[in-house]
């Protein structure tokens, strides 16, 4: 069946039999996120000092006037704020693991892949983690990388994986992060639904398996999603249901906007 993704403002979606429908992560950015708050104030603060001080020690002389000194400041520091360049390096890392992953598991199933994906030393790390990961459960792949949707709950993703984990027929889902956000949770249940609600398959159980980046931080985690399966279901639609109600509010500003500029 063909699918069609596009992604746009309002967060990505999926288009089938000509139905859209808001993609899983979509709906799951209404759950407010405290600590990438913390994590980006801090991230600000850091460069700001950084740069700061490097210009202290760049400065004439003579004493700059309050006004030049911001201006340098602000010509120093760019555009772009610092946590969102932090943000697409990390979300590069996690593309690239999953490229190699997916190319992995594609190449020995015997489907036709192209070359190896090339990918950064710190992918590399994650990937070799993923690897020892695998071996250790004897992972036997089912569905790579497929679409997956309610028609029921008009929703869609991407499934990373659908797999045999120790003989347990499993939905994985590969994260990149410091973490296992409370949200995965609920990614992981959605896509049990839909696959079941497809009829391709019935897992009894998922798992999220954080991989790593840095030396640091040199083994995965592999987080089974414990808590009883429709209680997460039920929090994931009422999850739907508040952004549902965002996204309308945002499409009737909007729409409020362009009128007003139209009359003006």
């Amino acid at each position: 069946m063909a699918t069609k993704k596009t992604d746009t403002r309002a967060g990505r979606f999926y288009t089938i039999e000509g139905i859209e429908f808001p993609s899983v992560t979509t709906i799951l950015s209404a759950i407010g996120k405290p600590a990438l708050i913390a994590w980006a104030a801090n991230t600000e603060r850091d460069l700001v000092l950084k740069v700061s001080g490097e210009l202290y020690q760049d400065a004439p002389t003579e004493k700059m006037s309050t006004e030049a000194w911001i201006t340098t400041m602000q010509t120093r520091l760019g555009k772009a704020k610092a946590h969102t360049r932090e943000l697409a390096k990390a979300a590069e890392i996690g593309t690239q693991v999953h490229a190699l992953v997916e190319w992995t598991l594609k190449a020995e199933m015997m489907k036709e892949v192209g070359p190896s994906p090339a990918i950064s030393d710190k992918a590399m790390w994650a990937f070799s983690a993923w690897e020892r990961w695998r071996k250790s459960v004897n992972l036997k792949p089912i569905f790579i990388e497929s679409v997956v949707w309610s028609a029921d709950y008009e929703y869609a993703g991407t499934m990373d994986l659908l797999a045999e984990v120790n003989g347990v027929v499993t939905v994985l889902d590969w994260k990149t992060g410091k973490a296992v956000y409370p949200e995965a949770f609920l990614q992981n249940v959605a896509y049990r639904h839909a696959i079941r609600e497809m009829g391709h398959a019935d897992p009894k159980q998922g798992i999220i398996l954080r991989l790593p980046k840095v030396e640091s931080d040199p083994e995965f985690q592999a987080v089974e999603v414990e808590e009883y399966e429709e209680t997460l279901f039920k929090t994931f639609l009422s999850t739907k249901t508040v952004w549902e109600w965002i996204h309308k509010e945002e499409e009737k500003r909007a729409a409020k906007k362009a009128l007003e500029v139209v009359t003006a």
